[in-house]
C-alpha cells in the first residue's frame, strides 16, 4: 500500500512551490523511495519506484536531459523532480512531450527551494505512510489468524477506513522463480505490480506476505472490478520473465469472517499450482471445494488407492495406459461407440478394455454408481 506521486506531492505547490509539467497520466505511480542524483548513470542507484531529485548539475548539452529522463524511466523511475537554476534553466519541449508518452510525472522546483528539505519531508511522509501500512496489515493477520480480542481489531481497521460490513476478496499470489536469491526482489516486484493496479481501481485493499506467497486483499471491489484486476494483472505480465499463480477467494461480507475466506484463497492457490494454471477462483472449484475442504487427508488418500490405487499400479508395471483410457471414457460421459469413434478403435476392443479395468480394480465402469466412484477418484489425483 504504498504512497502514490499524486498523494505524496498533494500540497507540493503551497510547500515547495512545485509545478507539474508533464506525467499527469502517472500519477497513480507508487513511490518506495526518494534520491538526489546528479550522476547520470542512474541504475546503479536506483531498485524502481522511487522519486529523482536532480539540478542538472552534469547537463552539458542540450539533449542531456531527455536522455537523463529515459534512463530514469528504464530504472523505473515513478516520478523525477528538476531544480530550476544556473545548471538547468528551462524544460525543453522534448522532455515534456516524452514524459507524457511515458507517464513518468515530472516536475520543477525552484531554485530557492532546497532539495535536502524537500527530500527530507518526502522521507518522512514514506515512512508514516509504511507504518500505517504495517499496521493495518497486522491487524487483518490478527483477524484471519484469530489473535487477540476481535472487537478490539475491528475497531482498529474501522480507525483506519476499513468498515466491519466491508467486501473483502483475498487474492493469493505464488511464482515459480522462487530460489533465494531472487526471492525478496520479486516478491516486491508482485507487490508494487499489484498494489498499482489494485490503485488504479479502487482505493482501499490491503496487502501482506504468508509464507512463500504475496497476498492482496481487494476491499469493497466489485466483482467485475476483481475480474478487471486479473485481466489487467496477466495481460502486463509478459515483460516479466518468470510465472505467477493466482488462488481467489469468494467477494464476502463482514470482516469478522475473513478468517474463512482467506483460507479459500489458499484452496485456490493449492489447485492453481497443482494444476499449473494462471488463476483459479474459489467459486469456480465446484466438487474440489469438497474434497480439498476435508479435514482428513488419510481418507481421501485411501479411497483413492481403493478406487484407482490398483489400476495405476498395473499401469507402471506393464508400461500400458489404461489410467488414461478411463478417463477418457469417463469425459465421454460412458459411451462406448464415442470412445470408439474418438479413439479410432473397434467397440469390441473397448468393451474389452472395459473388462481388464474391471478385472483389475474391481469395480464395473459401465455401471452408473461405479462411474461415479471412478470420476470421484480421478478428481482426488488430482489434488494429491
Amino acid at each position: 500500500m504504498s504512497i502514490t506521486v499524486g498523494k505524496l506531492f498533494g500540497n507540493g505547490t503551497v510547500l515547495y512551490q512545485m509545478k507539474l509539467l508533464a506525467g499527469q497520466k502517472g500519477l497513480n505511480n507508487l513511490v518506495e523511495w526518494v534520491h538526489i542524483i546528479e550522476n547520470d548513470e542512474v541504475s546503479q542507484f536506483l531498485h524502481g519506484n522511487e522519486v529523482v531529485f536532480t539540478s542538472g548539475i552534469l547537463n552539458n548539452n542540450e539533449g542531456w536531459l531527455l536522455e537523463y529522463a529515459k534512463k530514469l524511466y528504464s530504472a523505473g523511475t515513478s516520478a523525477f523532480v528538476v531544480n530550476i537554476g544556473p545548471y538547468t534553466k528551462l524544460i525543453t519541449e522534448d522532455v515534456v512531450k516524452y514524459c507524457n508518452e511515458v507517464k513518468m510525472p515530472l516536475y520543477t522546483i525552484p531554485w530557492e527551494t532546497r532539495m535536502v528539505d524537500v527530500t527530507r519531508d518526502i522521507c518522512y511522509s514514506i515512512m508514516q505512510k509504511e507504518q500505517v501500512e504495517i499496521s493495518i496489515a497486522t491487524t487483518i493477520k490478527n483477524i484471519i489468524f484469530k489473535t487477540g480480542d476481535l472487537e478490539t481489531q475491528v475497531l482498529q481497521m474501522e480507525r483506519y477506513g476499513y468498515l466491519r460490513d466491508s467486501n473483502f476478496c483475498f487474492i493469493v499470489m505464488s511464482f515459480d522463480n522462487e530460489n533465494d536469491e531472487n526471492k525478496q526482489v520479486n516478491m516486491n516486484k508482485i507487490k508494487m505490480y499489484s498494489e498499482r493496479i489494485a490503485r488504479s481501481i479502487h482505493e482501499l485493499y490491503i496487502s501482506f506476505s504468508y509464507n512463500e506467497y504475496w497476498v492482496l486483499g481487494l476491499v469493497n471491489y466489485s466483482n467485475y472490478d476483481i475480474n478487471n484486476f486479473v485481466d489487467t494483472f496477466f495481460k502486463n505480465w509478459g515483460q516479466y520473465l518468470w510465472a505467477v499463480h493466482m488462488g481467489i477467494s469468494e467477494n464476502k461480507d463482514g470482516i469478522k469472517i475473513q478468517d474463512e475466506n482467506f483460507n479459500k484463497a489458499l484452496i485456490a492457490i493449492k489447485m492453481a499450482k497443482k494444476q499449473d494454471k494462471e488463476v483459479i477462483f474459489y467459486d469456480k472449484l465446484d466438487i474440489y471445494k469438497l474434497l480439498l475442504n476435508s479435514k482428513d487427508e488419510d481418507v481421501l488418500k485411501k479411497y483413492y488407492d481403493d478406487i484407482l490405487g490398483n489400476l495405476e499400479k498395473y499401469d507402471k508395471e506393464n508400461d500400458t495406459d489404461l489410467m488414461d483410457f478411463l478417463y477418457i471414457y469417463l469425459k465421454n460421459n460412458g459411451s462406448q461407440s464415442l470412445m470408439a469413434e474418438q479413439q479410432y478403435i473397434h467397440r469390441n476392443t473397448v468393451n474389452n478394455q472395459l473388462k481388464k479395468i474391471e478385472k483389475i480394480t474391481g469395480h464395473n465402469p459401465l455401471n452408473l454408481d461405479e462411474k461415479l466412484r471412478f470420476y470421484l477418484g480421478f478428481y482426488i489425483k488430482d489434488i494429491m
